[in-house]
């Protein structure tokens, strides 16, 4: 048994290296979080914890991906940020003890470390980890006055063009003639990251596939013309090309 705890206190320790918030800490610190760490396995679509929730744990993603999700009052979805492996899920815990504003839920099966707020003050009480912290949180504030930007102040075509180039800035890649990205597997997914219902969602797709702006294989979208995509996203109109000037004849 006591083994079998030394090992697992190994293994969650090297996901804690590797994770941006805790990487290069001193050795006692995430000793102190691998054995203190309990596991939690999550099926697709299961809460880790609900809005309003007390904040008395920090959550660290060791396998999978968590959405951070707002219900409107008639059951709206909207995703408003995504927690990848290596990532921590609402810092804020380590600030205050402030109730949830967010839900967090597992997009498929996900392993997450829980640490008690029973165990914060080692973490507290180390500088640099709680430099780390104010800067993730700065920049998912800064994350979430752009999407705020985006949801109140776009329509929708521009909407989901800005989504669909940050996700090729952060996981697309370049084809011939063109530039390739991956498309969550369900419309539904997507709708809710883009604050659109499915059927307008779906509407705005249709109309770039005939238009020749994007072709799609399966889930993935091929955008074929990246200079007119980039114009509906920021400028909200098609992009015109300068016809060459004429050169000017010798005298």
């Amino acid at each position: 048994m006591t083994l079998d705890r030394s090992a697992n206190a190994r293994a969650r320790q090297l996901i804690l290296e590797q994770s941006p918030l805790f990487q290069g800490l001193p050795a006692t610190l995430l000793d102190h979080v691998a054995r203190n760490a309990t596991e939690r396995t999550l099926r697709d679509g299961q809460a880790l914890f609900l809005k309003n929730d007390p904040s008395d744990f920090l959550a660290l993603v060791a396998r999978g991906r968590i959405y951070k999700i707002l219900y409107g009052p008639d059951g709206q979805e909207l995703i408003v940020d995504t927690i990848e492996a290596g990532e921590t899920v609402d810092e804020t815990a380590l600030l205050d003890a402030q109730d949830r504003n967010f839900t967090a839920m597992a997009y498929g099966p996900a392993r997450v470390l829980l640490l008690a707020r029973r165990h914060f003050p080692a973490l507290t009480s180390e500088p640099v980890l709680l430099e780390r912290a104010h800067a993730t949180l700065c920049v998912r504030l800064r994350k979430a006055v752009d999407s705020l930007e985006t949801m109140c102040l776009h329509r929708l075509e521009s909407r989901l063009a800005r989504y669909l180039l940050s996700m090729m800035h952060d996981g697309g890649r370049a084809a011939v003639d063109g530039f390739e990205v991956a498309l969550p597997p369900t419309q539904s997914i997507l709708a809710a990251m883009v604050n659109a219902s499915r059927p307008k969602l779906n509407a705005q797709l249709q109309t770039w596939h005939r238009s020749g702006l994007v072709s799609r294989r399966r889930n993935i979208l091929r955008i074929n013309d990246i200079d007119q995509f980039r114009c509906k996203a920021y400028l909200g109109r098609d992009f015109v090309r300068a016809e060459p000037r004429p050169r000017a004849k010798p005298n």
